[in-house]
């Protein structure tokens, strides 16, 4: 889609093209109908790269990169799980590129900036290693104090060109400094706001005994993810799994404006991000932070849908999305018209789902059910949680979408949780870390998954959400062309919303 307005179906575009449309759950409603919530949704999709794999990615092909990592030293570190993240750490160095720079807090009881923010050409990385090498085990735990120090080492002044992230790792609760996850977020708020800090915030709990809610909040805050590592097998894939989403980054600084037409009043919008509200009832703002390759934003919103005169087309609402693009080093503009038919009588096609829409109101739920869960959760009311869990399972079965490859994923992942609270012990021990990653991740719409390498390759799905060049060519900014639901398949190993650039990653940090 170019950077001009379109109103009728896209044309196909260049690979390295980001794309935006609308759809809606029917591409045609009967004139005389007046619908109180009906879902229509704003997309945005970034191609993948077009390398295998295997490939390494030139350096002159992303953008630079600023990684802070801020590592827990205290005591329960010492062993298999500090040896684990110093080879992950000389993994990360090695993989940086002599345009990115690096720099590692370390934390117990005090904090220490170990590793400045450091170029990681030859000599860098020598340093680097040094510094990785040295690291020992300490006391506590000072949360707090390690991610601010993190914080202040990032400079006011770098711009779009580069992605910023800090990296937080810590295996138990903060028992030093701020200890709740209010404390810690308004930490973090106050600072970006002052200009210190303007990053990402990327957390890692592991094991049984970290607080998973603080560590969610912490991420979502700073528009990061959160990474459940359940043993010291996992901390480089998880790393991994990060560093090549970092790596990745495509678009920064991304806003999409919803405008309703000047007879459709603007109901509820489906997100986690901030949201502010330009004009009740009309017109929305949403920042969505940034995408990286291979990623896609599915924004679902409703809309009062009055009745009408018969017309092929009424306009529901125009999109508009700005964003800084990495490729071109420059600001972009992109805008589309979303319209639907209104008939006498809808024809078969008009009437059937949209099933690009329909799994996304499906993965809405999903990620709703399990905040809910995971609150009944925290206050031992089990029975009432997996209720809730039981329910969204069986809506999304007799769903439109409930056959395609994202839902059979979606509802192995609702399995999962709902299996991780049977009991007390099964919940504290592992069902409430599943189910606050992947409760993020399916708000998100991002990979957070510290699994190795698949097992088995998967068919393309949902993740990527690639299209043929037929249905390139038939996609509608109303609806995409319903078809029937596929029998589910097999149970399949690749991570929701998995990229090419993530598995890369981890496929190199296997093998070494």
């Amino acid at each position: 889609i170019t950077d001009e307005e379109q109103t009728q179906t896209p044309t196909p575009t260049q690979p390295q093209d980001v794309t935006l449309f609308g759809s809606s759950l029917y591409s045609g409603v009967a004139c005389t109908s007046n619908i109180a919530k009906f879902t229509c949704m704003a997309s945005i999709r970034v191609p993948d790269d077009d390398k295998d794999e295997d490939d390494d990615i030139d350096e002159g092909d992303r953008a630079p990169v600023l990684v802070v990592a801020v590592v827990d030293k205290s005591g329960s570190m010492a062993g298999a799980k500090l040896k684990s993240l110093k080879e992950t750490l000389l993994f990360i160095i090695k993989e940086l590129g002599k345009k990115d720079k690096l720099a590692i807090v370390e934390y117990d009881t005090n904090v220490k900036t170990t590793l400045p923010v450091t170029l990681m050409n030859e000599a860098g990385k020598q340093q680097a290693d040094s510094v990785v090498q040295a690291l020992k085990s300490g006391s506590a735990t000072n949360l707090s104090g390690g991610l601010m120090e993190g914080l202040r080492l990032i400079p006011n002044e770098i711009g779009n060109e580069t992605v910023v992230s800090t990296l937080l790792l810590t295996d138990g609760l903060a028992n030093h400094g701020i200890r709740t996850a209010n404390g810690i977020v308004a930490m973090i708020r106050k600072a970006q706001s002052q200009g210190i800090g303007r990053c990402t915030v990327n957390t890692f709990g592991f094991g049984s005994d970290h607080d998973a809610a603080m560590l969610k909040e912490i991420a979502q805050a700073a528009e990061g993810m959160y990474y459940y590592i359940e043993n010291e097998d996992s901390i480089a894939s998880a790393f991994a799994d990060c560093i090549g989403g970092l790596l990745s980054v495509r678009a920064q600084g991304i806003e999409l404006e919803i405008n309703t037409a000047p007879d459709i009043v603007l109901g509820e919008v489906f997100t986690c991000k901030p949201l502010t509200v330009v004009t009740e009832g009309r017109k929305v703002r949403i920042a969505l932070g940034d995408l990286q390759n291979g990623e896609e934003r599915d924004i679902t919103f409703e809309v009062n849908l009055p009745s009408g005169n018969s017309t092929d087309s009424q306009s529901i609402a125009n999109i508009q999305l700005s964003f800084f693009d990495m490729l071109k080093n420059d600001m972009r503009d992109l805008n589309c018209n979303l319209t639907i038919a209104r008939p006498t009588e809808p024809t078969a096609e008009q009437s059937a789902p949209n099933l690009l829409v329909d799994r996304n109101c499906n993965r809405i739920k999903g990620s709703n059910a399990l905040a809910e869960a995971l609150k009944l959760g925290d206050k031992n009311q089990l029975a009432q949680a997996r209720e809730i869990l039981e329910r969204v399972i069986s809506e999304i079965k007799q769903s439109p979408s409930s056959g395609e490859e994202f839902c059979v994923t979606l509802l192995q992942e609702l399995q999962t949780s709902l299996n991780g609270m049977q009991d007390r012990r099964q919940y504290q021990n592992f069902g409430k870390y599943q189910m606050n990653n992947m409760c993020h991740v399916m708000a998100e719409q991002r990979c957070a998954s510290s699994a190795s390498a698949p097992q088995a390759q998967m068919p393309s799905s949902y993740a990527g959400n690639r299209f043929s060049d037929d249905q390139q060519e038939s996609l509608a900014f109303a609806s995409l062309s319903a078809v029937p639901a596929p029998a589910p398949q097999p149970m399949m190993s690749k991570p929701m919303f998995a990229t090419k650039n993530r598995a890369r990653m981890k496929k190199k940090c296997a093998k070494r």
